[in-house]
Order: structure tokens, then sequence, then C-alpha cells
């Protein structure tokens, strides 16, 4: 196994306390497929990256917010830009604004997704259109911290034509959802305020998902795992 060892260990040595950070957080007790969602602690996250290749394109930064109960918990908010020493194009900087300035002022890349595992914890993960935030989140661990991150994740993309497919939006994209439900974002392509849309969202779900029965987190999955059926069958 020790090809697998190399495959996961960092870019560079790690100071001690993230180090203890990261025993700490792998140590913490996942999420079981059995808790209700009324009780769950979901952890809704955003990502911007240099493109949109999440296998090959960079993390530029990362916004997260809680639900938890049920709530919306705007306390609880996770917000970091990543020091890049690679600037990203002038196209890619409309969109997300993130000047070369801001990237090269940003938090150190282990230190940010150090942070970032501190406040995810093991907690669900949602995210619109989720396999891309996975994608680039995993690599980014793996290459900065020598970790993956094993939790569960929901994409509400896939789960909101199911619980709401009267809206007609099987691939709808978040603002054609924010439209539907008549919710306004305070700044598109923000990574925290794009958190917290897709959080916006995703609390409506929550409360359909409840009054058609789906009560547990193995439900919810599943229920957004169904849309692969609606749009492949």
């Amino acid at each position: 196994m020790a090809w697998l060892a190399q495959l996961f260990r960092p870019k560079v040595e790690l100071p001690d306390e993230l180090v203890r950070a990261i025993e700490a957080w792998r140590v913490l007790p996942e999420s079981p497929d059995s808790a209700a969602i009324d009780e769950t602690r979901f952890t809704v996250l955003d990502v911007e990256t240099s493109g949109l290749d999440p296998r090959r394109d960079r993390l530029l930064s990362i916004g997260a917010v809680v639900v938890e109960r049920m709530r919306l918990t705007p306390r609880e908010a996770f917000n970091v830009v990543l020091r890049n020493q690679w600037p990203s194009t002038r196209e890619n900087v409309v969109v997300h604004g993130l000047t070369p300035t801001r990237q090269a002022a940003g938090e150190i890349p282990e230190r940010a997704l150090g942070g970032f595992l501190e406040f995810v914890g093991k907690s669900p993960c949602v995210a619109f259109h989720a396999d891309f935030d996975r994608i680039v989140l995993d690599r980014a661990l793996r290459a900065e911290l020598g970790v993956r991150l094993s939790n569960p994740w929901i994409d509400a993309a896939r789960l909101a034509p199911i619980l709401f497919p009267e809206a007609r939006l099987v691939h709808g994209a978040l603002d054609d959802w924010l439209a539907y439900f008549r919710l306004r974002a305070h700044t598109r392509h923000d990574a925290v305020h794009d958190a917290y849309a897709t959080a916006e969202i995703f609390l409506i779900l929550l409360a359909r998902a409840g009054a058609r029965g789906i009560s547990t987190l193995a439900q919810l999955r599943a229920a957004a795992h169904a849309h692969e059926r609606i749009t492949t069958g």
C-alpha cells in the first residue's frame, strides 16, 4: 500500500497544528443514513474556480453556510479566497470578480482547506451541480492536505426537479430555480453568496421532502439519485 500513501501525500510538510486538526477531523463520526433530516446539520457550499473543467482548473475560493434543523444559520458561514500564484485569465475574473490582487493576497491553500475541514466536519454537503464542487474540492484536499472528503453529497440541481416536477426544470440552472421560487441572490458567482442562494432553495426542498414523507438522509439522497432515471430513462 505504499503507492496509496504516496497518492495522498500533501505537497508540503504541514505544520503540527494543521496535522492535529486533520487527525481530529478524521475521527469525527460520520452522518448515518438513518439520520433525520430535520435534525441534521447540512453544509451548503459553492466554489469558484479558474475555469469550467473540475479535473484541471484551480480552486480559487470556497463559500459555505449551514442549514441545521431545517433552518439557515446565517452566523455560521465560511468564506475564503485561496492564494494563487497563477492569476486567472481576464475572462475568468469577469465571471467571479476575484482579481489577481485578491488571489495573490488570499489564504495559504493548506490553511484555507484546513479551515474548511474544521467548518464542514463530517456533515452532509449540499451544492448545486454538486459533482463539480466535489471533484474540485477532492483534488485540492488530496493535493494540499493528503485527505479525501468522505462526507455524503446531495445535489440540489438533481433533487429540485424530483420534488417540484411541476416546475418543468429538469435541467434548470441555479438562476432558473431562484426565479421559480421568487428568490433573489445578493451577488451571483460569489462563492458564499451562491451558497446562501442554494441554501434558500434547499430549505424549500426540505419542506417539500418532509411533506412527501422523506424523513431520513438516505431517503433524501435516494430522491436526488432518482433524477438520473427521469433524464436517462
